[in-house]
């Protein structure tokens, strides 16, 4: 496995992963000279989490500023998730980083500018891409790659792509706000639950999730989200209930399987590129599963009425 597979870290600042390895414990002149270095430190060093946090939220509200320029950001995101899933799974030669990354590029240009009803294509598309490129070029270590590919299509494909529907036909505001209730969710979660967590949530996937964290966590987000609806969308009250409960809880599942995923194949995080979150993928997770539930609810109604 590639740079972070044996990486030994006893526990990351990243909630939403985790990897038990060891920690030497330094000598009485390394301890003092870490001592030394920390009181050293400048903000950004020994609050990495916070700052990059706080320069993603002003990124992000910039480019949610209209619909075009939110839709080059999500452009952008693709471009990165897709490396760092290239990376992790180490296709190399086996299965092109171009080709996978029309598995998370097209769904979400589809829909954005054809909608739903062509959403299709890039799913029929892209396992015939597939099937000509490893059987013209590859004579070896494919099978064990398929799976993966067709798993970040489904996942990433599916949730990037309801991102921007939701982008197109709700607007740029509503979909910001939409996404920084996920991270409010986890916030309040993880602040919450390293304060007065006792009971794990899912202590074989992320052992640093708590219920009480998840608990208050779901309350705060269903909330926020809750009134949201209420200025945006003209549903019935249990309408708005119910989908802001199913959109908060579904971006809590949506971390945990990214966790397994990293788990199974034993890295921390997706990448280094965001200092004391991860990559990419890490920040997004929760919304790559939220943001489907609530565009299958949108035509769920539409159904029904």
């Amino acid at each position: 496995m590639n740079y972070l597979r044996y990486k030994k870290l006893y526990q990351s600042d990243n909630d939403g992963t985790f990897w038990p390895g060891y920690v030497e414990l330094p000598d009485e002149d390394d301890s003092s000279q870490i001592n030394k270095d920390q009181e050293e430190g400048t903000f950004f060093s020994t609050n990495p989490r916070i700052v990059t946090g706080i320069v993603l939220l002003i990124l992000v509200a910039v480019m949610f500023i209209n619909n075009t320029s939110a839709l080059i950001l999500l452009i952008i995101v693709s471009l990165l998730a897709t490396k760092e899933w290239f990376d992790m799974f180490e296709y190399g030669q086996i299965l092109p980083y171009p080709l996978l990354l029309y598995a998370s590029l097209a769904p979400l240009l589809v829909v954005y500018f054809f909608g739903l009803n062509n959403f299709h294509v890039p799913y029929l598309i892209f396992p015939i891409g597939v099937i000509i490129y490893t059987g013209t070029f590859v004579n070896y270590g494919v099978y064990d790659k398929f799976g993966s590919s067709f798993l970040f299509l489904i996942w990433f494909g599916t949730g990037l792509a309801s991102i921007g529907f939701i982008l197109n036909n709700f607007g740029s505001l509503f979909t910001f706000l939409l996404l920084i209730s996920i991270s409010i969710n986890d916030v309040f979660a993880y602040e919450f639950g390293k304060r007065y967590g006792k009971r794990k949530l899912s202590k074989n996937i992320s052992p640093n999730k708590t219920v009480e964290g998840f608990a208050a966590g779901m309350f705060i987000g269903t909330v926020v989200v809750f009134f949201m609806f209420n200025y945006f969308l003209d549903i019935t009250f249990l309408q708005k209930i119910l989908i802001s409960f199913l959109f908060i809880i579904f971006g809590t599942l949506g971390d945990l399987f990214e966790s397994k995923i990293k788990r199974s194949i034993e890295l921390k995080d997706t990448s280094t590129l965001l200092p004391g979150h991860g990559g990419v993928l890490d920040r997004i997770d929760s919304q790559l599963l939220s943001f489907p539930i609530l565009v299958l609810f949108v035509h769920f109604l539409d159904l029904i009425q």
